[in-house]
């Protein structure tokens, strides 16, 4: 028979997909076989992403809005895996020397209420100030519970950057990581870490589903993603969604008290978020190869040796960049990535190890990477790629730890735009709340 692990835990299935000895077992365990697809309002939807199915000028009608995940024509059946699990109990589930602030601390009593109370939650914090820390108490009260949780991000750097944090802190619990790149197959786990499209592939699975970055692409406005995100959760559980700068529609829900908030205006460290320092650039970035501006800036950063990151609208302008910086300052060591670069989390990695002194990249890396000691840099600050939410978020990749919260930030554009302004408003708004 096949591993059952690769199976347990709310997965859908196609039955064609699993051998008739496995199928049998899963269902005598308590899966659920069901149609592929169900009607509403006389149109039809495909079961495992919730999506409308169009019809096509074809034989065999099939879900094009989930085909990544493997075809799955209208006259299937698919296999809804048991969930109901029984997880090995422990003494100590949290192993964690490190204090909560004072903020935090309130946090984590209005998140445990929440839990208690089954209701979602918001968490709408600074950059920095601390959220995956936060929810080490919820994570402990669920495995307390014999529960299970996932924590998912839009973003695989995220995932991946959380994991090893994860596994730390909970060291005799089932930690698994799962996005598209994975290597590792699917493997029932108490503590699930997974992009949220791999959220599609479960039904009624989680407890308890953590949502980090709600308001990054692609889950910002994707409709598929959203309807994975309900459907992964128990008909009792909670939905936690963690972010910096959340969206209006969360907003609004927590105006109507359909879903309750927890707010955190300070970083960890108790220092405010760095404010960007503006420049006009009167001519182009590529003026002269590079502008002469911005030449007096990289000379400085090679002779202070200040490690920086450096951001682009798009990726043929960074790719120009580079190559002109290898040009001019051939001493320089720096890596560029973006979201086409099959390298990108090996050059993060470099990063962050300091074999390198910068990083040019686009907004792929806006969120959820920690460096410290830097400088951040915007370039064309001014591009529709830059949204207000975007240069907030590339701001707070700089001042992240307790000896470097004074970490500069530096947008340079060609026109100053309301984006922009929005963007410095809100970072100084946020740093007087928190003195108050």
């Amino acid at each position: 028979m096949d591993n059952l692990n690769e199976y347990l835990g709310g997965r859908i299935i196609k039955t064609t997909d699993l051998k008739p000895e496995t199928l049998m077992y899963l269902q005598n365990c308590g899966g659920e076989i069901v149609a592929a697809t169900f009607k509403k309002n006389d149109k039809l939807f495909c079961r495992r992403c919730l999506m409308e199915i169009k019809k096509l000028p074809i034989k065999f009608q099939y879900c094009r809005n989930c085909i990544n995940l493997g075809k799955i024509q209208i006259d299937e059946q698919l296999l809804i895996t048991p969930t109901n699990l029984n997880f090995p109990q422990q003494e100590d589930y949290l192993v964690w020397d490190g204090q909560l602030t004072t903020n935090q601390t309130k946090g984590v009593r209005e998140l445990i209420l929440a839990f208690q109370q089954h209701c979602d939650h918001l968490v709408w914090a600074v950059t920095g100030a601390g959220k995956t820390e936060m929810i080490f108490p919820l994570i402990e009260q669920v495995l307390q519970q014999g529960q299970r949780i996932a924590i998912c991000s839009p973003r695989v750097d995220v995932c991946i950057e959380l994991f090893p944090r994860i596994q730390k802190v909970f060291p005799k619990t089932t930690v698994g990581l799962f996005h598209g790149r994975s290597e590792e197959p699917y493997h029932l786990t108490q503590i699930m870490l997974a992009t949220v499209h791999q959220l599609i592939r479960f039904e009624k699975a989680f407890d308890v589903l953590v949502i980090d970055e709600v308001d990054s692409y692609p889950l910002a406005g994707n409709q598929m993603l959203h309807h994975a995100i309900k459907k992964a959760k128990k008909d009792v559980g909670m939905i936690v969604y963690l972010s910096a700068t959340p969206p209006k529609e969360l907003l609004t829900q927590v105006k109507q008290q359909k879903i309750s908030i927890t707010r955190l205006y300070q970083r960890f460290h108790g220092h405010p978020l760095p404010e960007p320092h503006c420049h006009l650039l009167l001519k182009p970035t590529q003026f002269w190869k590079i502008n002469p501006r911005l030449r007096l800036l990289l000379k400085r950063l090679i002779k202070t040796k200040q490690r920086f990151m450096l951001f682009f609208p798009q990726i043929p302008a960074m790719k120009q960049f580079a190559k002109q910086l290898k040009k001019l300052y051939p001493l320089l060591t720096f890596v560029d990535v973006s979201s086409k670069d099959d390298q990108r989390l090996e050059k993060v990695q470099q990063f962050r190890e300091q074999k390198v002194q910068g990083i040019l990249t686009t907004t792929i890396l806006e969120r959820g990477v920690t460096f410290k000691k830097i400088m951040v840099i915007v370039l064309d600050a001014q591009a529709k790629e830059f949204s207000k939410t975007a240069l907030i978020q590339i701001a707070g990749r700089a001042g992240r730890g307790k000896d470097s919260y004074d970490d500069q930030v530096h947008f340079y554009y060609q026109a100053y735009n309301q984006q922009i302004r929005l963007a410095c408003d809100e970072i100084r708004y946020l740093n007087q709340q928190a003195k108050k």
